[in-house]
């Protein structure tokens, strides 16, 4: 009967249930960008500013060097081993060109990455040893062919970079200076985690500290957008519902002379504004996906992962608004007075 009567309500007001649905389901459509994006931001955007470099440095104890670094965590994403030396008074660096690379993406590099027996000068370096791409470098007993020339806007324009195994063979040094890491994730954890395993840690603070700041303030922007999108839909809501109850002040005074109590009228309003919550949220999730996955191309040029649990939050978080919606009106439609009601007063 309960039920029945809440379907029968709805069918006859379906204009105006329809109104209060779509209210609901563009702020629905608002929030599940905003939820999937904000689930989804620390890894994107951090994704986007390794591009940035490392954000940590894993020194050797003094006088020492890291003969092999093996350490593992799910949230390092990269890392780079470097060993410097100097030879012929000229400042080299051995790494693993491509974890380097892949590691500092800005680099630029005139030619190709070195392989076996090349070297890639900085461009300050090549300039002062007067180097090209194709010339060939003497290091002791040892020759290197230039496969290029690299711009880093940096300290590393000054050395010449070789292959790690090679420069341990020249230099006679046994492991790495330091070695960079790439973290994607929680920062703080890692150097823990590192820390644990006996390693010197140093953090980049201008990029760690930088990209925890900015993580920080995106979220806050899309909680206050999404705070204020949820306003404007119970204002909406507000405003619909208060009208209808106003429609129905006759139908309310006869409900309640024949019996009806407060507790099973709000029921009937708090049935229907959960309806309205759920279809509009539903709805609103649909349409908000399709704008997710516009944003995460256009702005992250990747998909945005799908979440179910963003599909929970986007229906409990309508229902919720659709009630806070719906009680000022419940508390209006509660004190009709049924004999003023039907005298027409």
């Amino acid at each position: 009967m309960f039920a029945r009567l809440v379907m029968k309500s709805i069918w006859v007001r379906r204009e105006r249930f329809l109104i209060a649905v779509v209210a609901i389901m563009l702020a629905a459509a608002m929030v599940t960008p905003l939820l999937t994006i904000s689930f989804d931001i620390r890894e994107k955007m951090g994704k986007e500013l390794r591009s940035y470099g490392a954000n940590l440095i894993i020194l050797p104890e003094e006088g020492g060097s890291i003969s092999k670094f093996d350490a593992s965590h799910p949230s390092i994403i990269g890392t780079a081993p470097f060993l410097y030396f100097k030879a012929n008074n000229i400042e080299f660096a051995g790494t693993d060109m491509q974890a380097a690379r892949k590691m500092n993406p800005w680099w630029h590099i005139e030619g190709a990455l070195p392989g076996k027996e090349e070297a890639l000068p900085g461009i300050n370096a090549a300039k002062k040893q007067g180097l090209k791409t194709g010339d060939a470098l003497d290091i002791g007993d040892s020759s290197f062919k230039v496969s290029g020339v690299l711009d880093t806007g940096a300290s590393d324009d000054d050395r010449i970079f070789i292959d790690f195994e090679e420069a341990e063979a020249i230099s006679g040094k046994n492991g790495a200076t330091l070695v960079q890491v790439s973290v994607l994730g929680d920062i703080e954890a890692v150097i823990k985690f590192l820390e644990s395993k006996n390693y010197r840690v140093k953090k980049v603070r201008q990029v760690a500290e930088s990209e925890s700041a900015l993580l920080d303030k995106t979220q806050l922007l899309l909680s206050l957008v999404a705070l204020f999108v949820l306003s404007a839909a119970i204002l909406g809501l507000l405003s619909t519902m208060i009208t209808g109850v106003l429609e129905r002040s006759r139908e309310i005074g006869l409900m309640k002379a024949i019996g009806c109590g407060n507790g099973r009228l709000a029921a009937i309003f708090l049935a229907e504004a959960a309806i309205i919550g759920a279809a509009g949220g539903i709805l609103g999730y649909f349409a908000g996906l399709l704008l997710s996955q516009y944003i995460g191309m256009e702005i992250f040029r990747t998909a945005v992962s799908l979440k179910p649990e963003v599909f929970v939050l986007t229906i409990l978080v309508s229902i919720l608004v659709a009630l806070a919606g719906s009680m000022l009106p419940i508390r209006r439609a509660l004190s009709i007075e049924p004999v003023m009601t039907l005298r027409g007063d």
